[in-house]
């Protein structure tokens, strides 16, 4: 998992995040309003619904 976060924080860098279920790229913004409170995502549009990300699942590694 260090790898990944690590991953994470050198794409945010350019400005992009990824989301560390699947990998895909979201932007700044998006894990910034569906991620914790570090704007590490967990889940994204890709991986799952928006209505699961309106309930959180973004926010937690479950």
């Amino acid at each position: 998992m260090a790898s990944e976060i690590a991953g994470v924080h050198d794409d945010r860098v350019s400005g992009r995040a990824r989301c560390l279920q699947c990998g895909s790229y979201a932007t700044q913004r998006f894990a910034r309003v569906f991620g914790d409170n570090d704007n590490n995502l967990y889940a994204c549009l890709e991986c799952t619904t928006m209505r699961a990300l309106r309930n959180g699942e973004g926010v937690c590694a479950d």
